[in-house]
């Protein structure tokens, strides 16, 4: 099942996607939006067999989870080479930041090159989307508490990440994710599934989540050490090679760039840079 946040007529909305349209669930059921009916996906995917309600053309995306509670992130997750060789040391535990909400735009979205900086970067991640209230989480148990994945763009500003992660990382609009929500039951083991990156039709990222350093599993076990997990939030699990900034001469994103990040199980999410202005 392909769970979604859409706008309609500027009001927000989400339901069901398939391939004629959209299944709208804002006026189904009662829960105000997607985040929020996460914990209860028997009663939405009783929904799933319903004639869409709106055409593709009659929509435009929002985020997956437009009320952002929590973006939990893990950095250096893939081994990783320096431009000029040798590896990058890999870390002993998860590297975790957080984007704040502002930092994402969704599907078919204009990533902002920012005024501050000409070195926007691209970066792959399977997101991982939360779907039970969870503490101390097991890493065998960890997949139960997951909802569903969908694809992030963790838009770097690779200058200003040398002043501290978080300066880099959270440029307005510099990152994406999308399209939708794909349900955990069609994704039974995550690190099967493989993450590709294309600016302007040239192959940038391609790589096996099986490739991570931390998985998927160990992932939602540390971050439930540090706080209890809620349905919506969500675990951005790092990024291979094969950005901008790894190349030798490095590359940046440059205004009409379109840019598509492809998780085959999931999709493909889709965006354009802009240059920002006053």
């Amino acid at each position: 099942m392909r769970l979604i946040s859409f706008n309609l007529k500027n009001e927000s909305r989400f339901g069901i996607a398939n391939d004629e349209g959209v299944i709208d669930l804002s006026h189904r059921t009662n829960f105000g939006n997607l985040s929020s009916a996460l914990c209860d996906l028997a009663k939405i995917q009783s929904f799933e067999d319903a004639s869409p309600d709106h055409s593709w053309e009659s929509i435009s995306f929002d985020i997956p989870i437009p009320h952002q509670r929590r973006l939990l992130c893990a950095g250096l997750n893939y081994h990783k080479k320096y431009p000029l060789g040798g590896e990058v040391k890999p870390p002993q535990q998860p590297v975790y930041f957080n984007k704040p909400p502002g930092s994402l735009v969704p599907h078919n979205g204009q990533l902002l090159r920012p005024i501050a900086s000409v070195q926007l970067d691209y970066e792959i991640e399977l997101a991982v989307i939360i779907g039970r209230s969870g503490r101390h989480i097991s890493e065998s148990d960890a997949l139960n508490y997951v909802a569903g994945y969908t694809i992030l763009n963790d838009g770097s500003v690779r200058d200003w990440q040398r002043h501290g992660v978080a300066a880099g990382k959270n440029f307005y609009h510099s990152g994406s994710c999308g399209p939708w929500i794909v349900t955990g039951d069609q994704i039974p083991e995550p690190s099967d599934l493989s993450v590709i990156t294309r600016v302007n039709g040239e192959e940038r990222q391609n790589a096996g989540v099986d490739e991570m350093i931390f998985s998927v599993q160990e992932l939602i076990s540390y971050m439930s050490q540090i706080m209890p997990l809620e349905p919506g939030d969500m675990i951005a699990t790092g990024s291979p090679e094969g950005t901008g900034g790894s190349m030798e001469p490095q590359v940046w994103l440059t205004e009409g760039d379109v840019i598509e990040f492809e998780i085959p199980q999931i999709g493909i999410l889709a965006n354009t840079v802009v240059n920002e202005t006053i």
